[in-house]
């Protein structure tokens, strides 16, 4: 029911002209001029949904077609070994080629190991000693006191070696279990750890209160690289060819490791598919947002829109164009069916790479005629942030959308001030009827008493 504020006793007088009447006539007057501007309003904010979606698989269309558009599509690579020794990966761009390789020898770290302790908390030392650990060129002095035990010495080389050098303990069995280990971080020969002891009695010549035994000897990666003697302090690096990190995985002097690197064409026939893939998606929302139904006489919410149907028409145009050379996808492996969804003969695609590279990256990237040049180019006026034509669009949209909400507003207050005045006067109607059924009551009982 309506709410008119004070006029709370309207119908009273004449028993018709009450707030029912008045909701009856306002929801008839919303239903004409409100509704109508609410149902645009939704249908509005429905467009302005759809076309995020669209939006966004056009941008994921021309994220998959920026590859093939801008050539770093046909510098994919892969590399392959001949052998178990060498581990190998490489960088899109990295010259085709062949390398021989021979591990003679594997870069290590340098181990040491004490003698035996009974226990992690077993006294190491029964007076102050200075132990100096040394490793590429930097020196750590330990002051370590009498009755320091073995996890306490532990901790010390530890948090004073920056890193450089880990010690750990080894439970080895036996009778003394517990070892000291003292491991450098890295490989090479640079990092050969070296260790002296000095109790500052002159009288004491071997002060070497743990025994150490080199267990491991820290050395570099010996290898040939096509016959060439090369040293490394790791097992892996990547400064020997631009782009390319070789992994040496054990020595075997008499092994030879045939490394090869091309042209990734299984890579690239991927990324192809990867277009195809999202190019499918990208027609089905086009196609789904465009479509009539005559007979059901249904439409997609866009069907008639200018915009979207001149970009639907725009990228078929350029995808399926063919170039001055007679060239176009079809030569390549790429099929349209009557929905405009597309599919890739890979086997197809992958010989005519192998036979006829240039030709298909001429066709595809060219700077003047590329399909996929053109393409990206026909894509990035649609998807720019600022002046793309579906950017426009959208603010079209929320302009409208504006538009609407305040429309509405204005029609609602009309209303609202129009029924406000039409219950002022049924008020008053209803007043003058009340006073003259009043005074028609009062008539009709003289009337009826003089007849009696």
């Amino acid at each position: 029911m309506a709410n008119f504020g004070a006029l709370s006793s309207l119908g009273l007088g004449s028993g018709v002209l009450n707030y029912d009447v008045i909701d009856k006539l306002k929801k008839a007057d919303e239903n004409i001029i409100v509704k109508p501007i609410e149902n645009q309003y939704k249908m509005t904010q429905q467009k302005e949904k759809d076309l995020a979606n669209i939006t966004m698989v056009t941008s994921a269309l021309k994220t998959a077609v920026l590859d093939l558009a801008n050539g770093t599509f046909y510098a994919k690579r892969a590399a392959s070994v001949n052998g178990d020794d060498v581990k190998v990966t490489v960088q899109d761009g990295v010259d085709p080629q062949q390398i021989a390789m021979t591990v003679e020898q594997l870069a290590q770290r340098d181990v040491w190991e004490s003698k035996g302790f009974s226990s992690e908390t077993a006294s190491v030392v029964d007076r102050d000693t200075t132990m100096t650990m040394t490793i590429d060129g930097s020196d750590y002095s330990l002051d370590v006191k009498a009755g320091t035990t073995l996890e306490e010495l532990r901790e010390m080389i530890n948090e004073t070696t920056e890193g450089r050098i880990t010690a750990s303990i080894l439970d080895a069995g036996g009778d003394d279990p517990m070892h000291l280990i003292l491991k450098s971080d890295e490989t090479g020969a640079d990092q050969a750890i070296g260790v002296t002891f000095d109790d500052g009695d002159s009288n004491t010549s071997d002060d070497d209160f743990l025994s150490l035994d080199n267990v491991q000897s820290a050395q570099n990666a010996i290898f040939k690289y096509n016959g060439v003697t090369v040293e490394r302090a790791a097992n892996k690096f990547d400064d020997l060819i631009p782009g390319v990190t070789f992994e040496l995985l054990k020595a075997d002097p008499n092994a030879v490791d045939t490394v090869t690197i091309t042209q990734d064409v299984e890579g690239i026939a991927d990324t192809m598919q990867n277009f195809v893939d999202t190019y499918n998606k990208w027609i089905s929302a086009m196609n789904d947002a465009t479509k009539f139904d005559e007979e059901k006489g249904t439409a997609g919410i866009f069907q008639g829109n200018s915009t979207i149907r001149e970009l639907k028409n725009d990228v078929a145009q350029t995808l399926f164009a063919v170039t001055p050379e007679g060239k176009g996808l079809a030569s390549f492996g790429i099929s349209v069916n009557k929905d405009g969804m597309i599919s890739l003969d890979r086997t197809t695609f992958i010989q005519a790479l192998e036979t006829d590279g240039k030709t298909l990256e001429k066709t595809f990237s060219d700077d003047v005629n590329g399909i996929f040049a053109k393409l990206n180019d026909l894509l990035a006026q649609a998807t720019d942030p600022i002046n793309g034509t579906l950017t426009l669009l959208d603010n079209q949209f929320k302009d409208e959308e504006k538009r609407l909400e305040e429309e509405r507003t204005t029609a609602m207050k009309r209303i609202d001030a129009k029924y406000s005045v039409m219950a002022q006067r049924f008020a008053l109607y209803d007043e003058m009827i009340g006073k003259m059924n009043n005074n028609f009551m009062a008539l009709q009982s003289m009337i009826d008493a003089q007849t009696a």
